[in-house]
């Protein structure tokens, strides 16, 4: 079931359709946003930008997801960004024709507050997660992000200890030993994937 699915068709004739690019931005942080925004299809990917400039990635959103309902009730702060991780197609529904139709379908409510709050879950979850892991495993997970970008020959180890918020002797220790597992090499100060099936594991689900 997709938030689509309880829009009657005066709500359906309201919605805007909209493409963007790969790497695109579709939701830029801290800027207001008026709408409500639903995949058609693309993946797009959501990250945060600390004040360290670290990125993390906490989402990645596909085909029927949603994205942007949690502004329309906050004013405060918005850390998250969301950008076209492929050429992706859109919905957009502006606030105020969210607003109302909100009032008038409890159904559709009480499915947003379940997606809102099983939003919450997984990002609690995943924030637990990233904490836990081992450098390699970081390293392992930014990696394969770049790669399913095709930005794998763009990244260098710089780059790597500011996203794997790690230091340069350990992300060193953690590239030997992908190397010496032939999940990855890195010559001539690029990086490339040996075994891609290992590496893509590491991409995030969610």
């Amino acid at each position: 079931m997709h938030l689509i699915d309880f829009m009657n068709e005066d709500i359906k004739k309201k919605l805007i359709k909209k493409t963007y690019k790969k790497k695109e931005t579709i939701l830029f942080a801290e800027q207001e946003n008026e709408y409500v925004i639903l995949m058609i299809d693309g993946i797009a990917e959501a990250f945060i930008l600390n004040l360290k400039g670290n990125i993390s990635t906490i989402h990645l959103y596909r085909s029927g997801s949603f994205f942007g309902e949690m502004e329309q009730f906050n004013d405060g702060k918005k850390p998250v960004e969301i950008v076209a991780f492929t050429d992706c197609n859109v919905y957009k529904l502006h606030r105020d024709d969210f607003l109302n139709w909100l009032k008038g379908d409890f159904e559709a409510t009480k499915f947003l507050i379940r997606e809102i709050t099983s939003k919450l879950v997984v990002n609690a979850e995943l924030i637990e997660e990233l904490s836990s892991l081992s450098v390699k495993e970081r390293l392992l997970r930014c990696i394969s992000l770049h790669y399913y970008r095709s930005e794998l020959n763009l990244l260098t180890k710089k780059q790597l200890v500011s996203e794997v918020n790690a230091p340069i002797r350990s992300i060193n220790r953690a590239i030997n030993e992908c190397v010496q597992e032939h999940l990855i090499a890195y010559e001539n100060k690029r990086f490339s994937v040996i075994n891609q099936r290992e590496v893509l594991k590491n991409l995030p689900t969610t």
